[in-house]
């Protein structure tokens, strides 16, 4: 990996990729063999299984698209970022949350640690 810049883009990128290989590319590309993810709602270990993770997310939440919403802050090998989805006709309901990631010896993602910030108000 180039630079931490670069590494957020392909993650954000891996959200975003339908196609199944370009999806596992850029999971290859983000993320550390052992890599992990982990939310309130999910989690995934290693390529195939954050890819699977992130497949699944995509039929949950079709026409949903995310997009950087910060800058991204860096402290030694942690990385924070915030990032929104939806608020459009195509996905409505409007999903934002940031994201703490620490950094592989090859600036590849170790771990990330992902938090809601903005979500629909539960149902009754």
């Amino acid at each position: 990996m180039t630079s931490v810049n670069e590494a957020v883009i392909h993650y954000i990128a891996a959200w975003n990729e339908r196609d199944p290989e370009r999806r596992h590319d850029l999971v290859t590309r983000t993320w550390t063999e052992d890599g992990t993810y982990i939310d309130a709602h999910r989690q995934a270990v290693g390529h195939d299984g954050i890819d699977a993770m992130l497949a699944r997310t995509q039929d949950q939440f079709p026409g949903y698209r995310v997009s950087l919403a910060s800058g991204i802050e860096v402290n030694n090998d942690f990385i924070r970022f915030s990032w929104a989805a939806g608020g459009t006709p195509e996905a409505p309901l409007y999903l934002g949350g940031t994201d703490f990631v620490t950094l592989g010896r090859d600036g590849r993602f170790k771990t990330v640690a992902g938090f809601i910030d903005a979500a629909p108000a539960p149902m009754k």
